[in-house]
């Protein structure tokens, strides 16, 4: 079973939000107070990433300053949901030119946003890949001074990436007679399609 979060939150050291998007009507927007209360102030972080308050599970993950929490009001996959915070970071540092802490998320928070939008619909995990998003989200994040990373080519074929769809057919392969030949093996036939 996917993630199906019900809200993501962006929080600094201090339990302020930085950014956060509710995906579900399930939560209310106080559940990052209910954070904040009982794991941030009780200074449990370091205990267990999952903790359960209220009906509602918290899974965080610190990364540099900025504590990145998914919030599921019902049974999820926290693996799938760590991997994509995982996937996620990766893809604001190649946004961001590697940075990812609270000024590279308060410098780009219109970036991130669209992504976020992207990258999960409805609570469900999207296509994170930076290659494929690059070719539809054009507009460029705040990169730090200090950030020396080349900006990635984009993917050729970014349609069949994010398709699935299996290119069996090389371009400018022509033949004498454009036909399809359907056979059947139950009914013992086959029929003949001829294409203009």
């Amino acid at each position: 079973m996917p993630v199906a979060a019900s809200a993501i939150y962006f929080l600094n050291l201090r339990g302020d939000v930085l950014i956060n998007r509710l995906y579900r009507d399930d939560v209310g927007g106080s559940m990052v107070d209910a954070f904040r209360m009982h794991i941030m102030q009780s200074k449990e972080l370091g205990t267990c990433p999952v903790r359960q308050i209220g009906g509602c599970s918290f899974l965080y993950m610190r990364i540099s300053n900025v504590y990145i929490v998914i919030v599921v009001s019902s049974n999820a996959n926290v693996a799938c949901a760590f991997k994509f915070v995982v996937e996620a970071v990766t893809l604001f540092k190649s946004y961001f030119g590697g940075a990812f802490d609270e000024d590279a998320i308060r410098n780009n928070f219109v970036l991130i946003y669209e992504l976020l939008d992207e990258i999960m619909d409805f609570g469900y995990p999207q296509n994170l890949s930076p290659e494929i998003l690059k070719l539809y989200i054009t507009q460029e994040g705040v990169r730090s001074s200090f950030s020396s990373k080349h900006v990635d080519k984009p993917v050729p074929n970014a349609t069949l990436q994010v398709t699935g769809a299996v290119g069996w057919r090389r371009e400018g392969l022509v033949y004498k007679k454009n036909e399809v030949v359907f056979a059947s093996v139950f009914l013992k036939t086959s029929m003949i399609f001829y294409l203009p």
